[in-house]
């Protein structure tokens, strides 16, 4: 790659990271391009020329927030500690990400957008799934999870949550569900 290149995807990355900052603060539809420009160090219209519109550049930051929550993810799942355990700060992860996706990003709109469900599409196919069959395995060879349950089982329970989730409704919901998909109806002090 050379200099211009470095210089152009840099100044992108810079876009993109001030996006999801501020849009983390006060919402995708409070934010205005001149804010995001001044605090990127760019122009109004360098923001126009990389992403074209405001909804462009909103996609791009909720696609670099779900790469950073898979980089946590990922991690949790490679470090070497029990899978009960893994599997609480994965619960906590899951529930505070569907908590500023919804509450202070507004998210829910971009979901709906043909672009956006093919990247999480292809996120769950590529990334998601092999993550959890790693922790499933784990999970059944300490002893924590039904043998007798199959893992084809226990991901398509997971896929009927995750296009429940797909539909419109409030983060409460959306985080009592995830409660229940984690911990059951006798809650989490009873798991």
């Amino acid at each position: 790659m050379n200099g211009f290149q470095r210089r152009r995807e840099k100044k992108m990355d810079d876009i993109i990271t001030a996006a999801c900052e501020l849009f983390s603060a006060n919402g995708i539809k409070v934010v205005s391009i001149a804010e995001i420009a001044k605090k990127a160090n760019v122009s109004q219209v360098s923001i126009y020329n990389f992403f074209e519109s405001k909804e462009n550049l909103a996609k791009q930051a909720y696609f670099k927030i779900m790469d950073e929550i898979m980089k946590d993810l990922e991690a949790l799942i490679k470090s070497n500690i029990s899978f009960r355990e893994k599997f609480e700060k994965m619960v906590h992860i899951s529930l505070e990400s569907a908590k500023n996706l919804d509450g202070n990003l507004s998210y829910s709109e971009l979901l709906k957008d043909p672009t956006v469900q093919k990247f999480l599409e292809e996120y769950g196919h590529n990334k998601t799934i092999p993550l959890l069959m790693d922790l499933i395995e784990q999970g059944k060879s300490e002893g924590c999870l039904d043998r007798e349950i199959s893992s084809e089982s226990i991901l398509i329970y997971i896929n009927s949550y995750n296009e429940m989730l797909k539909s419109n409704m409030s983060t409460k919901t959306r985080i009592d569900l995830g409660k229940l998909f984690f911990y059951g109806l006798f809650g989490e002090n009873n798991s």
